[in-house]
Formats: C-alpha cells, sequence, structure tokens
C-alpha cells in the first residue's frame, strides 16, 4: 500500500481517478486498510462502514469508467463526524445514553456528498453530545496521530485525528465554541467553519441552535472549498439555512490579496497560552507581509465574550436535551461537570438569555465596523499545542482566547491552516476569519499561505 497515495489532497487525487489511473474501490479499500490498523490506536472512529464504502466505491467506479463524472469529489471517501444520521448505521453523538440510536434518513450533508460521488467510509469519534474533556465520549479519548499521548482536541475529535492520520481525504465536523478550530489546529489540518446556515443541519445532533455550524477538515485550503462548494445552500427542512452565492478561484492570487487590509489580535501567550505558538504567529504574519498586504494590530470592542457564549450555549443545550434531565438520565453522562451544566441551564433566567442575545446583536454591528475597514482577522487557532490526554479542561483551555467566543457568537466564518510546531513536534495553527459569507476571502488567503509554506504538507509517522 502506498501511504503517500492517501495524504494526496482532493485535486491530486480526482486527477487520477477522472483519467481512470486510480481506481475508487482501490482507493477505498486502502484507507479501510489504514482505519483497520490505526484507528484503534487512535480512537479514531465510532463506526467503520466497509460494506456501504465499498458498495458506494463500485458505483462511482462504473460511473467514471461510463464517463458519467459528478464532480472533484466523485470517487473520493470521507468521514463524518458522529452526530450526522446516516441510514441504518448507530448515530451515538458520542454518548452511552444514545448507544444503539439509528436513524431512517441521512443527514442532509450526506446525501449531498453522496450526490457528488463521496464515499462514505465511516463515522468519526466525538466528545460525547459535542463538548466536554479528552475523557468524555463513549469510544474512548481521542488520541493525536502526532503523539498517541496527546489529544486531538474536541469535539470533532476524530474527524481531525482521521484525516491527520491519512484515513480519509477528509471529514466533517461541526463547531459552536471551537470544536473544528481546535482539532485541526492540533492535528495539523486545514479547518474550515463557514458563516452560520451556510451549509443546512437537518439531520445533525443540535446543540445550540443559534451557534452549531458544520465544517469540513482536511489536507489544504483549496479542499476545503472544494468540499465546500458541494454542501452549501439552503434546504427547506431547516429554516436557518441560506442560499448565498461562493466562487473560488485560485488564479492570481497575489494579485487579488494584495489589495486586501489585514489585522490581527495580540494574544496572551505567557499567561494563557505558550511562547512557541506566538512565535509561529509571528513567523506566520511575516508571510503575509511579503503578500504586500497592509496589517494592523487590532484592539477587540470590549464585551464579556466568554460569559455571553457559554449562557446561549447552555440555556439552549438545557432546552435541547430537556428529555435528559426530566427522565433521570443525566447521570449518565460522562463527564461529571456536563452533568452539573445540563441540570444548570434550567436556572439561568430568560431575562440574563435575552440580555446575551441583545449584546449579540450590538456585537453585530462593532464587527461590522472591523469589517468595513479589514478583509480578514489573523490570529492563532489556539493558544496552545495539543495537552496530554489526561488533561483536565481547565488546563486545557486557560481562558485568553476570547475572539474564538465572539466568532462562534456572531457567526462569522474563520479557517485553522498549519503554521508550524513547537518544540515537541507537536503542531500549530494559524486562523484567518472573514465577514459573514465572506468565505471566498479567507481561502484565497490561507491557499497563498500555504502556496509559500509547507507545514500542511507535513504528516505523522505511525508505525
Amino acid at each position: 500500500m502506498n501511504r503517500e497515495l492517501l495524504f494526496k489532497t482532493i485535486p491530486e487525487l480526482a486527477k487520477l481517478l477522472k483519467a481512470k489511473k486510480l481506481s475508487p474501490v482501490e482507493l477505498t479499500k486502502s484507507y479501510l486498510s489504514v482505519i483497520e490498523k490505526f484507528s484503534q490506536k487512535l480512537n479514531a472512529f465510532a463506526t467503520v462502514t466497509p460494506e456501504l464504502a465499498l458498495s458506494e466505491a463500485k458505483v462511482a467506479e462504473a460511473e467514471i469508467v461510463n464517463g458519467n463524472y459528478r464532480s472533484k469529489l466523485h470517487g473520493i471517501p470521507y468521514a463524518a463526524k458522529d452526530l450526522f444520521a446516516l441510514k441504518g448505521y448507530p448515530t451515538a453523538w458520542g454518548s452511552n445514553v444514545f448507544k444503539g440510536q439509528i436513524f431512517d434518513y441521512d443527514a442532509e450533508v450526506v446525501k449531498r456528498l453522496r450526490n457528488s460521488g463521496a464515499i462514505i467510509v465511516g463515522k468519526a469519534a466525538m466528545s460525547e453530545l459535542a463538548g466536554g474533556p479528552p475523557f468524555a465520549t463513549a469510544t474512548g479519548a481521542c488520541k493525536n496521530p502526532w503523539d498517541l499521548n496527546r489529544w486531538s482536541g474536541g469535539s470533532s475529535s476524530g474527524s481531525g485525528a482521521a484525516v491527520a492520520a491519512g484515513l480519509c481525504t477528509f471529514a466533517l465536523g461541526t463547531e459552536t465554541w471551537g470544536s473544528i478550530m481546535t482539532p485541526s489546529s492540533y492535528c495539523g489540518v486545514s479547518g474550515l467553519r463557514p458563516t452560520f446556515g451556510r451549509i443546512p443541519r437537518t439531520g445533525a445532533m443540535p446543540l445550540s441552535w443559534s451557534m452549531d455550524k458544520i465544517g469540513i477538515m482536511a489536507r489544504t485550503a483549496e479542499d476545503c472549498a472544494i468540499v465546500f462548494k458541494e454542501i452549501i445552500g439552503e434546504s427547506s427542512d431547516d429554516p436557518f439555512s441560506i442560499n448565498a452565492p461562493f466562487n473560488f478561484n485560485r488564479k492570481k492570487l497575489l494579485e487579488r490579496i494584495s489589495q486586501l487590509k489585514l489585522c490581527y489580535v495580540r494574544e496572551d501567550y505567557e499567561n494563557f497560552g505558550e511562547v512557541e505558538v506566538g512565535k509561529a504567529f509571528e513567523a506566520a504574519l511575516n508571510v503575509f507581509k511579503t503578500f504586500g498586504v497592509k496589517i494592523e494590530e487590532l484592539a477587540l470592542p470590549d464585551y464579556p465574550y466568554e460569559t455571553i457564549a457559554t449562557t446561549i450555549i447552555v440555556v439552549e443545550e438545557a432546552s435541547i436535551f430537556e428529555g435528559l434531565v426530566r427522565g433521570g438520565r443525566v447521570k449518565d453522562l460522562i463527564d461529571p461537570e456536563r452533568r452539573g451544566e445540563m441540570l444548570g441551564g434550567h436556572t439561568i433566567s430568560a431575562v440574563d438569555y435575552l440580555k446575551c442575545l441583545r449584546l449579540k446583536q450590538k456585537m453585530m454591528y462593532d464587527f461590522d465596523k472591523i469589517f468595513e475597514k479589514y478583509d480578514a482577522i489573523l490570529g492563532s487557532s489556539t493558544l496552545t499545542t495539543a495537552p496530554p490526554v489526561e488533561a483536565k479542561m481547565s488546563e486545557v483551555f486557560k481562558g485568553g482566547n476570547v475572539i474564538e467566543a465572539a466568532e462562534n457568537i456572531l457567526g462569522i466564518p474563520a479557517i485553522s491552516v498549519p503554521c508550524g510546531f513547537d518544540k515537541k513536534k507537536l503542531p500549530i495553527g494559524l486562523k484567518i476569519i472573514g465577514k459573514h459569507f465572506d468565505e471566498k476571502t479567507i481561502l484565497e488567503l490561507a491557499t497563498a499561505y500555504q502556496n509559500a509554506t509547507t507545514w500542511h504538507k507535513m504528516h505523522p509517522d505511525l508505525k
């Protein structure tokens, strides 16, 4: 088996598949083989779907041979986080409470990827009900392919680990507050969190109606753009979903980018993160300066971002999982702190919740003003590299990265791309944040950065 083949980008694989130099069945079998070899070491999958994958691969192969080429994803294997419904297969949401739960339908994104010709190889592991520390998952802490003693990041932990380890070409994840940016950063992959509502959430477990976003983890920003184009758009079953134009073009990138004006957030790495992460960010800023763009430091508007985000999520989560509370099943959740959070959500007043929603509107106005002046905001995806698997949440997230809360409250898009390694040889992530519906700009900036660097081409050496 050629392991390097499994780390190729979507355009590279698509070229081989379309030219019939590579068989979708052969490619799918190769991915299933490495899943069998490495997945249990990583705890990367909740469910592997070999029969379905090979069935879809045979269909894709027959279509391509007959000249019916659907898209650049035709014949490309991927994984979907275990909160997406997959007809006839378990969807446990990372929890023992929902063990054995099976839906008789597919999530909308799964349908759209099937229509594009993509092949699902399994359901990626996740943190229980999309939150909590490394141990809070029914499938066991998901380990980082760069160091098996470290966490791959939550809650889309399996998606990040699977892509980084070469177990699939790309994976679907979700983010309510950091769940795409974190595993992308920790695992050294490219992760896109789009504008709220751009990808329909029909058939996906909700955690927060007003903050959940579906996103993509892949080898490169361009890979993310290719997948994004196939799954965006309105769905009649998701009232929050939105139609908006999207056009990504990697030609003449530097010519367009040189006209942009960027800003960055200066983080307190000494108190809330790691100095090495700060140094990698400074180096990334220098790369952007070579493109001829203007970069200025940004002072964020003064809001209690983390308090607002926490209040909104906890209240909406308590409402969504009210049945767990009333049925007395909260006690069966893995993380004791999550049990308290679920119960505590019922004690927050409507007045406090509505105050947070009103502050959100004011924040929206202030950030619109920022994006009138700047085209994108640069920052570190996480202020630290991957923590030990046994770490507590208070040790993993020390605060300080307040813009992450702001991004998720407002539902603005961002992408994380690899920008270096620390002395422990753990990946570091660079984040590019854009205004609503401007995924094009952040993807082009990320692609230009990846054209000028090689961090995204480095892969863990699993044995």
